[in-house]
């Protein structure tokens, strides 16, 4: 259902009904067998997620368009509605490798429906012939942005070359093909898509996960380094900061700044309640209109955190980043244990979902495409649902190695 109301945003409020009818029957089988109440799996994030959920009464309260802020919420709450049923079902080491190999498949079939769903932009990197644009055709009428697309992808990126760096021996041939497919699919979009700010989110996150597999890769921050210097003295510090910040949308980086501040305004007039969900816009025009931007064009904040905290408020964000941290944080520990446990796989699945952490916050910097008001929001609570998920695996775990695998360990991690 939650898939369903990606397409067709009518679909959210029984995505939601779906979810939230089945709780009770939950509730009922936990009861018979084993003689307690018990709604979920408890995770370390839970009193996070439930002070997000108390914002979504406030919200509702103060926006001026109920329409678009109940269809935010309903998003909201169908992430949510996902992180728990993850968490429940992932409790076999066998379930989260399918979940691994569902997140990898949905990449694909993502980065497939690119192909004929983006508008895609052509002029950012003269180095892409427009003949590769000319091999797609739109088939849809609601179209994607392409730093939309590139913004969901990078979320899955990391977890098709942790098979391929860590757990080559300890995943099925049927996981290492979808990794290939999926790093070679996911690769290609990412780079059509010519969205700076995804590239920059890549990279780091690509040489977070090296340093991860390899110590000896922090190596590479040196010519990077360097690369960086010389740039910045050849060309300036403002030339490339408005080369990686500037869009068709937006256009320059002034323009960008001129946002952000409107957003800080909002969040310094509005702190405890936020403006609404999907009310940036509307509150921007009338109460902070723009100098260098038309009115209508922007739609949101640019920039994840500051989203979060005009959408919510201050409270809202401290929740939505409290799960972030803990999400990295529990990743960090479910990848020293495995290397603790000289397990391959269990390392790799802890370094991708960090690694899909850092490009989330380091895409978020510069864009708001993972929050409430793009339809491919959920994708973050799915992450997160596998983080939880896996750590409360590894923690109720008293075997060295994952069940049904060998304990051969096919890292070097000097």
């Amino acid at each position: 259902m939650v898939a369903a109301s990606l397409v067709d945003t009518n679909l959210l409020p029984a995505a939601v009904g779906v979810a939230f009818f089945f709780w009770p029957f939950r509730l009922l089988v936990r009861r018979i067998s084993t003689g307690r109440w018990s709604l979920s799996v408890r995770t370390t994030a839970d009193l996070p997620v439930l002070l997000l959920l108390s914002m979504m009464p406030v919200t509702m309260w103060v926006t001026t368009q109920p329409e678009v802020t109940l269809q935010q919420v309903y998003r909201l709450l169908t992430g949510v509605a996902l992180f728990y049923v993850i968490v429940n079902w992932a409790v076999r080491g066998q379930r989260i490798r399918w979940l691994e190999m569902s997140v990898i498949t949905a990449g694909i079939l993502l980065a497939a429906f690119a192909t004929i769903s983006v508008r895609w932009a052509t002029t950012k990197i003269p180095f892409l012939p427009d003949e590769v644009y000319q091999r797609f055709t739109i088939l849809v009428t609601d179209t994607v942005h392409p730093n939309v697309l590139a913004g969901s992808l990078v979320l899955f990126l990391p977890v098709a070359l942790a098979a391929l760096l860590f757990g080559w021996r300890q995943v099925n041939w049927l996981h290492r093909l979808l990794s290939v497919v999926g790093l070679v699919t996911i690769s290609a979009m990412l780079a059509i898509s010519q969205s700076r700010g995804a590239m920059v989110a890549v990279g780091v996150s690509v040489l977070a996960m090296l340093i991860l597999r390899w110590r000896q890769a922090w190596i590479v921050l040196v010519p990077a380094a360097f690369s960086a210097g010389l740039g910045i003295y050849r060309l300036g510090f403002m030339p490339i900061l408005e080369a990686l910040t500037g869009n068709d949308t937006l256009g320059s980086l002034e323009n960008r700044l001129e946002i952000w501040s409107r957003a800080l305004y909002m969040v310094q007039d509005f702190p405890f309640t936020g403006v609404g969900m999907g009310s940036f816009t509307q509150a921007a025009d009338l109460l902070y209109p723009f100098f260098y931007i038309a009115p209508g064009r922007v739609h949101h904040a640019h920039n994840l955190f500051l989203q979060v905290a005009v959408d919510l408020g201050l409270l809202g964000l401290l929740a939505w980043l409290a799960i972030f941290f803990l999400a990295i944080a529990c990743a960090v520990r479910i990848y020293r244990i495995g290397l603790w446990r000289q397990d391959g796989w269990l390392a790799g699945s802890g370094a991708w979902l960090l690694c899909s952490q850092i490009a989330l916050g380091v895409h978020g910097l510069t864009d708001a495409v993972t929050w409430g008001m793009v339809r491919p929001a959920p994708f973050v609570w799915i992450l997160w649902g596998i983080v939880f998920g896996l750590y409360n695996w590894v923690m109720q775990s008293d075997s060295s190695t994952p069940d049904g695998y060998a304990s051969e360990n096919p890292m070097r991690t000097n």
